[in-house]
């Protein structure tokens, strides 16, 4: 009945797939929650499914179901058409599980194992019952006999008929499952590890909270690390004690000898000092036993009189002859220390350093303090150090809080102001020390701010007197720092790249607010660079994406204050109360402040900052990621004959507006604009705003806030400005030949007189060279050869064939710790070369298991014949027990705690486990093959790995449990029964898991953690070697000779025209003409496995480059001595035509040749004398170097640096920087707006991504076009008509180029 009732329910659109609110609606599963249940279940949701992903849906939400399981119900929940989770669904979905009805939990299980929610078939069901491991029932058939699927009605039928076991729905529907709840309504009760510790010694749990304080701000005050070794000890106790006490000190407190003080020892060795006379003697005695041989030596005694000696007179020595070994055993030590006057006064000392330094707060604090202090007054300052002002009243007082207000002037500041430095507010003049303040070392002001309050902390700093001696600089500067809202500075960098006119751009983005944000006390010795590290710290940021700006003025006059970042407080003039505004970099890596400033058309605040003292030096605001721009346009800007062509407006001369592959000159127009605003010497930095919109509008892919490829960019504007340059009006239609079996001196003639027929600008003239493109078919030989143009010589990183392995041994023995390896292996090598490597670092070590660990699980382990080129992770090996190839017996050991969510969608979720550190092994051998063998293993090895005493209590730290694989989950209960490890009880019988857990107690977990995070991982030489391996940078010439190399490329990808099919074919490249100015792109990025990458190795280029070992052998020659050779076999007329040919002079009406003397001159006699062009043989062999052949007088055409772009950073997350070698021989770094000089040397030591290199002895003359008439520039921005009109008329007249 219940059944025939459910099915008369109606279950909503029977046409569509069933959604979980067809099961229970949402306002149901309201009514069925409680109300802290649903607001439970409601904030699980935002804050557990945020995004709601399948991933989080199964990882956290489903957490403890099997993974098939929570699939399915994900397929359920989004069964509406929606690709993501709603908390209705969710929360439907959560009561069916925990309070549906048993016909409400057979609909889900229904929709699980059908695909729409409609129809089941047989099929679909056995497949859900083997995913669960559940065998199908015999009945099965029964339910599809009548037909191929079936229906909800019909499957409720049969359930109800034979009852059939179905895996999960007997789990749901068990009355014992623990699925009935939502909300956990308590939480579970353990010892907390402050309790743990208080048990140990003899403090109170309030005591133990004040030690750890003390211990956390202690270490984070003097510890470079996370680390409380002897040099944090020493500097707590400095200089009240000496380095020979604090070591002693040190060594009583550290039980396990790891050079590490953790807070239980730090605990337990206090409370032996203040417990009494025999535990203060016992803590003394391991203080000085420093060879742990339960007697102290005569000298280890002598060191101790001797420091004891140090504090008090010692009246009663301590005698040595009672012990067999000539020393003082620990009961003759004990009687002594009893009745001594000497260790009496020593043990008032050691009780002072344990009030004071480690916060343990005694009956009597004001007499402690008092005698602390007066240890204090007779100490000597140290420069550099912090300290504290007090307050003299309190120490005339009986207690109390410290009140430091009355020493501070009163100062008008915003309430709540944040601080950013130690220093804290201006004290009055005339304050004298003694009588109005007392200074303090900082661990006396922590136990004062513990024991009695302070309200306000006034840290100062000991410095050097310039007449010598140290004191305290009682009297820093304060400057008040302000910040721009990070909304306002997005929305002027959108509407500064969505608008082309800056009125549109006025209208939307106003000034910029400046809101005073923090305020900081420094010192005017202070450099201007710590204060932005500082200040770098503090907001998270490098230092190198802050500014400092001087606005205690007025925004109107702020100077910028970066270019003095080595330069102290003092030296910039800033004072008291001065204001400083901080420029933080967007994140397109713009600059907030140029941003605005050019949209509003202010230059204040560029007049004010100093203009660029050199020509050139001048910067390039960021318009929001457009230093891919900056860099490439900074390089082109220092190539001197590009540069000095637009400076004397030669370009308007050759604006070819008719050219349809042109910009119709606008780009050419544009970047003169800009050369003549870099060398005008009128600006520190430019907005490149008009070249920024010419770029996007012609060349769409530069547009947007995007990175992009600076070579891309410069590429683009080399082929455009030579477009809008080209000489050619009309270019001539121009047929290859094949090479056939041509020379190539002939077919690079050819394909370099129909380059030039098409194309001449100042662009070809500088920039452009010529490759050599040879294809031979594999199968037969025959040969193609191509000579293609290049204005960029794209180079190729040499890919390195070997990696580098990274691999943490786990040694059986705890005392070896955790060793990490680095390989370096060739690429096609398997995990046996690895195992062959550590085999010879490691010779006593037999066998390890190789795994991939995942938040410290052993996600999969890792074969012997594995590639390595599959392995993308650091792989971790674990030493095997026995010295045979097959291994012993042996288990692995996780470590797990119990955590407690917040969270959470069902009640048992409510505690979970989570594993951390590294796992570990240990071997079973014979006769330990029972639990108790077992757990003496693990007992032993624990005691090794953690330092515990041997006789430490299992049931009160930890528990054994066994698991499977994963850590997790039990390896003998069913999944059902949600069991995290059966504990490993006393008295089993023989053992068979292969893994366990040790479930550490809350108590404890916090000291083990802390222990892991101490416990460095030694580094074997091997790492260092492979870093050195890794970043050994790779040299120019290996990049030239990897251009130039051989390679094979498939069939289908050229066609051989002798075998008249595809064919595989060698393919090579080689350079064939060099231009004047020759740039080399270094393609640092590629595509790997569908991902960009990009390599960081740094590339060594050279300052004076010689290229001509990778210029083709037979094209060195000179072109004299070519023509030399031919003459022998050419008529004279058919020689001159040759030569035409060659240098491509088709407008000479005749060329005769006189001869071929010895100086390698060509005399060229031309009826209408014209001066030298660069196409005229004369200049051809003038600078044959240039062309790649060689001068008699120059043997090597060699090449100097000029500029260089770099890039820092990752793909996506770059940034691009340019060096340019300025007229006057100085390097300049130019950084977007940011100009400075720097030296040859770090230029040559940057990550360079290109290079630009000029022919030496480059004549500009020989390259500038020489015209007779002058081109009137009539308006700053040029009007392209009128530009025309001015070149129609200029077209007939003589040009003269040199």
């Amino acid at each position: 009945n219940e059944y025939k009732s459910y099915l008369r329910h109606d279950m909503g659109n029977t046409g569509s797939a069933i959604k979980i609110t067809d099961i229970v609606s949402y306002e149901d599963a309201r009514s069925r929650l409680s109300y802290d249940e649903y607001e439970h279940l409601e904030i699980s949701f935002k804050k557990i499914l945020s995004p709601p992903s399948k991933h989080n849906f199964i990882k956290h939400a489903f957490l403890g179901f099997p993974v098939s399981f929570a699939e399915r119900m994900y397929r359920v929940l989004i069964s509406s058409g929606t690709t993501d989770l709603t908390v209705e669904n969710v929360i439907s979905a959560v009561v069916v599980i925990t309070k549906g009805t048993a016909q409400e939990k057979l609909h889900l299980l229904f929709c699980l194992a059908s695909s729409d929610g409609q129809k089941l078939t047989e099929e679909e069901l056995r497949q859900l019952l083997t995913v669960w491991g559940i065998p199908p029932p015999d009945n099965l058939n029964v339910l599809f006999t009548v037909s191929e699927t079936c229906g909800f009605p019909h499957f409720c039928k049969w359930y109800s008929k034979f009852r059939p076991s179905l895996g999960v729905y007997d789990w749901i529907m068990d009355d014992e499952s623990k699925l009935k709840g939502i909300l956990s309504l308590g939480k579970p009760t353990f010892m907390t590890y402050h309790q743990f510790l208080s048990e140990q010694a003899s403090f109170t749990e309030k005591q133990v909270m004040a030690v750890e304080k003390h211990y956390v701000r202690l270490r984070k005050q003097f510890s470079q690390t996370k680390r409380f070794d002897l040099d944090v000890l020493y500097n707590c106790l400095h200089p009240l004690y000496s380095y020979e006490f604090a070591k002693h000190f040190f060594y009583g407190f550290d039980l396990n000898n790891d050079g590490n003080i953790d807070s239980r020892e730090l605990v337990i060795g206090l409370s032996m000092i203040l417990e009494g006379a025999e535990s203060f003697a016992k803590f003394v005695y391991s203080m000085f036993d420093m060879d742990e041989d339960g007697v102290l030596s005569p000298d280890e005694v002598a060191t101790f009189m001797r420091l004891i000696g140090s504090f008090c007179m010692v009246s009663d020595s301590l005698k040595t002859n009672d012990a067999p070994k000539d020393g003082i055993t620990i009961i003759g030590f004990i009687e002594w220390c009893t009745t001594s006057v000497s260790m009496y006064k020593f043990h008032s000392h050691l009780k002072n350093i344990v009030y004071i330094v480690f916060g343990v707060k005694p009956d009597l604090t004001f007499n402690i303090i008092r005698q602390w202090m007066e240890m204090e007054s007779e100490m000597t300052l140290i420069a550099g150090k912090a300290y504290y002002i007090a307050n003299n009243d309190w120490f005339k007082g009986s207690g109390g809080p410290v009140r430091n207000e009355p020493l501070l002037q009163n100062e008008t500041l915003p309430r709540n102001t944040p601080i950013v430095t130690r220093e804290f507010g201006m004290l009055k003049r005339g304050l004298l020390h003694g009588v109005d303040y007392q200074i303090i070392s900082p661990v006396l002001w922590f136990t004062l701010e513990d024991w009695y309050g302070v309200d306000k902390a006034i840290c100062r700093k000991a410095k050097f007197l310039p007449a010598g001696g140290v004191v305290v600089d009682l009297f820093p500067i304060r400057l008040n720092f302000y910040k721009t809202p990070s909304a306002t500075t997005k929305i002027a960098v959108e509407a500064l790249n969505k608008v082309h006119n800056m009125e549109e751009a006025v209208s939307a983005v106003g000034p910029l607010k400046h809101v005073l944000m923090y305020v900081g006390y420094f010192y005017v010795d202070d450099t201007i660079k710590s204060v932005v590290q500082l200040l770098g710290r503090g907001l998270k940021l490098g230092w190198e994406d802050i500014r400092l700006w001087n606005i205690s003025n007025g925004t109107s006059q702020q100077k910028l204050l970066e270019d003095g970042e080595d330069r102290t407080l003092e030296t910039l003039s800033l004072k008291h109360s001065s204001n400083i505004l901080i420029e933080v970099r967007n994140n397109d890596m713009s600059w907030p402040e140029e941003v605005v400033n050019i949209i509003h058309q202010n230059q204040k605040l560029d007049r004010k900052t100093p203009t660029a003292k050199v020509n050139g030096a001048t910067g390039l605001n960021n318009l929001g990621n457009t230093c891919f721009m900056n860099s490439s346009i900074q390089c082109l800007s220092n190539t001197k004959a590009l540069t000095v062509y637009f400076l004397k407006e030669l370009h308007l001369h050759e604006l070819n507006q008719d050219n349809p592959d042109s910009f119709k000159g606008l780009l050419a127009l544009r970047y003169a604009d800009l050369i003549k605003s870099l060398w005008d010497n009128s600006h520190r930095a430019i907005a490149p705003l008009k070249m920024r919109w010419t770029i996007a509008k012609f060349a769409h892919q530069f547009n947007g806030f995007g990175q992009q490829d600076a070579q891309e960019l410069l590429a683009f504007m080399l082929d455009g400005l030579h477009e809008d340059l080209n000489r050619v009006t009309i270019k001539p239609y121009s047929q290859i030949e094949d090479s056939g079996d041509r020379l190539d001196n002939e077919v690079a003639e050819e394909f370099w007189n129909n380059h030039i027929a098409r194309n001449r600008s100042i662009i070809v003239d500088l920039f452009h060279g010529q490759l050599r493109s040879t294809l031979q078919c594999i199968q037969c030989g025959y040969k193609s050869v191509r000579f293609d143009p290049f204005s960029l010589l794209s180079l190729p990183l040499p890919e390195n064939e070997n990696v580098i392995v990274e691999v943490f041994v786990v040694r059986l023995a705890p005392e070896h710790g955790t060793t990490q390896y680095c390989l370096w292996l060739n690429n096609e090598y398997t995990m046996k070369n690895v195992y062959k490597k550590l085999r010879e670092k490691i010779p006593d070590v037999m066998n390890y298991l190789f795994v991939e660990l995942d938040n410290s699980v052993i996600k999969r382990v890792i074969g012997i014949d594995e590639p390595l080129k599959n392995i993308n992770f650091s792989v971790h090996a674990f030493e095997l027990p026995g010295n045979d190839p097959t291994p012993d017996p042996y288990i692995i050991v996780y470590n797990r705690h119990y955590v407690t969510m917040e969270q959470y969608f069902f009640e048992w979720q409510h505690r979970q486990v989570e594993l951390f550190g590294t796992p570990f092994i240990i071997p079973v051998k014979e006769g330990l093959s029972k639990v108790e063998g077992i757990k003496t293993s693990i007992k032993s090895c624990l005691t090794g790995k953690y330092c515990f005493d041997d006789d430490f209590a299992e049931d009160l730290m930890f528990t054994i449990n066994t698991v499977k694989q994963n850590g997790r989950d039990c390896s003998s209960c069913p999944w059902s029964s949600l069991c995290y490890g059966c504990r490993l009880a006393d008295g089993s019988e023989l053992f068979n898991c292969s893994h366990l857990t040790v479930d550490w107690k809350s108590a404890i977990v916090h000291l083990i953690r802390q222990y892991d995070d101490d416990v460095p991982i030694y580094e074997h030489p091997s790492v260092e070697e492979a870093k050195c391996r890794q970043s050994q940078p790779i040299d120019l010439s290996a990049c030239l000779q990897s251009f130039t190399k051989e390679e094979e490329i498939g069939e289908g990808e050229w066609y051989c025209e002798k075998c008249e099919t595809h064919r595989n074919a060698y393919k090579k490249l080689d350079i064939w003409r060099l231009p004047p100015v020759l740039i080399i792109h270094l393609k640092r990025f590629s595509l790997q496995n569908g991902k960009w990458q990009k390599c960081k190795r740094n590339v060594l280029f050279p300052e004076n480059f010689d290229p001509t070992p990778f210029l083709v052998q037979s094209n060195r020659i000179s072109l004299a001595q070519r023509l030399r050779t031919e003459s022998v076999t050419y008529p004279k007329t058919v020689l001159v035509e040759r030569v035409k040919s060659t240098v491509g002079c088709d407008d000479y009406d005749a060329l005769s040749i006189n001869s071929v003397d010895d100086e390698d001159v060509i005399n060229s006699n031309n009826r209408n004398p014209r001066p030298q062009h660069k196409n005229s043989v004369s200049y051809i062999m003038n600078s044959m170097n240039v062309m790649g052949q060689k001068k008699k007088n120059d043997d090597r055409p060699f090449y100097d640096l000029y500029a260089v772009t770099s890039h820092t950073g990752q793909i996506g997350h770059g940034h691009y920087m340019a060096f340019a070698l300025n007229p006057n021989k100085q390097w300049f770094f130019y950084n977007d707006s940011q100009v400075k000089k720097t030296t040859k040397s770090r230029v040559l030591s940057e990550p360079a991504y290109m290079l630009f290199y000029e022919r030496r002895n480059l004549k500009l003359d020989d390259l500038l076009p020489q015209f007779s008439e002058d081109v009137n520039n009539e308006s700053f921005d040029f009007d392209a008509s009128f530009i025309m009109s001015k070149m129609s008329s200029n077209r007939g007249k003589s040009c003269k180029v040199q």
